[in-house]
């Protein structure tokens, strides 16, 4: 088994969830659910967090060791993995504690940096460290968007031209999921290299340093290999959190809470029994067992270190195109701004 500790019990790291529930969405749930990692201690500086967190998931976890100190926890615990589930101002100092204290991988909430040169910095020291980073991305995990990313990769729908995907709101904290389903279906080494979005900028006061996050209306991502993603926040026919994938040949539906659908052609549904569809599990579930196999000896999770580094990439260009007005190419030469992301 290998060794996990939380950091921070806000919503995502515990109390999207209580015990019992099939399908944890939450990091406490999928660890409690795992057969290879084990949680051995968690940090919060907030004494209700804390009682929150030991009121629902005490039981479960009877020898879990608490901590008011982050670094404390990090050094005295010798943990494999790390999971920073803090606020995103705070991901950087977190984050650089848990190198530090010789954490074997860490598990990051998104949005993983508030400006690109923090992520630059935490990458380069990672590095150094062999440390993998492993971004919360939540829809790597998903059982039946994997599925459908496999068969779109293997000719489903022919050739790839268009991704569309349903999701506004906060660039980095919250359309970035939609970003990323975008990314997942552009094809296999593809790289993006433009962005062009629309969306406004709050009038909120931040911390000094920062800006507000945007909130994203629409955007328009070019992949180097002909792809073309459009992002138009929640007005599609599910809602938000899905996208569609156009193809020569057809097309998908995929999405965390939309069953998926394959079109032939014609725009005739066509049955996917035959592709042997998975069941339903926690991503957190399937998250944890991926960085416990790579701990082991197998090959990295999903979403780690330039899978997550192109979804942060596009938002920040988002980000300047929002202020600009401009389509930005990337990867982006603006690294400083820094954005109030507090997912």
């Amino acid at each position: 088994m290998h060794r996990a500790g939380i950091v921070g019990l806000g919503k995502i790291a515990a109390m999207y969830e209580k015990p019992g529930s099939p399908y944890p969405y939450c990091h406490a749930g999928g660890i409690l659910q795992s057969e290879k990692v084990e949680l051995t201690a968690v940090a919060e500086m907030s004494d209700q967090a804390t009682a929150n967190f030991r009121g629902i998931w005490g039981r479960e976890f009877p020898d879990l060791r608490y901590y008011a100190s982050s670094i404390d926890m990090l050094h005295l615990e010798q943990l494999d993995i790390a999971s920073i589930c803090v606020r995103g101002p705070h991901h950087f100092k977190v984050f650089m504690e848990a190198v530090q204290a010789g954490v074997r991988s860490i598990f990051l909430e998104k949005p993983p940096s508030c400006s690109l040169s923090e992520m630059d910095n935490m990458l380069h020291t990672a590095k150094q460290k062999h440390i993998p980073i492993t971004v919360s991305y939540s829809r790597h995990w998903h059982p039946s968007l994997i599925k459908m990313q496999e068969l779109v990769q293997a000719g489903l729908v022919g050739k790839v031209h268009t991704v569309v995907s349903y999701s506004g709101g906060a660039v980095l904290s919250y359309a970035s999921h939609a970003t990323d389903m975008i990314c997942q279906f552009a094809g296999a080494g593809s790289s993006a290299y433009s962005v062009k979005a629309t969306g406004s900028v709050p009038n909120t006061d931040v911390p000094q340093g920062y800006e507000p996050e945007p909130r994203l209306d629409r955007m328009v991502i070019e992949f180097d290999n002909g792809v073309t993603g459009l992002q138009i926040g929640q007005h599609g026919e599910h809602g938000e959190f899905y996208c569609q994938v156009f193809g020569s040949e057809g097309s998908i539906k995929a999405g965390m809470y939309t069953e998926p659908v394959f079109f032939n052609k014609k725009g005739e549904v066509q049955e996917l029994s035959a592709y042997q569809m998975p069941e339903q599990a926690s991503v957190f579930l399937k998250a944890y067992d991926q960085i416990s196999d790579y701990l082991a000896g197998g090959s990295l999770p999903h979403c780690t270190n330039e899978a997550f580094v192109t979804v942060h990439e596009i938002g920040f260009a988002a980000i300047e195109s929002i202020h600009s007005g401009q389509a930005i190419r990337l990867p982006n030469e603006r690294r400083h701004r820094k954005i109030f992301a507090n997912s």
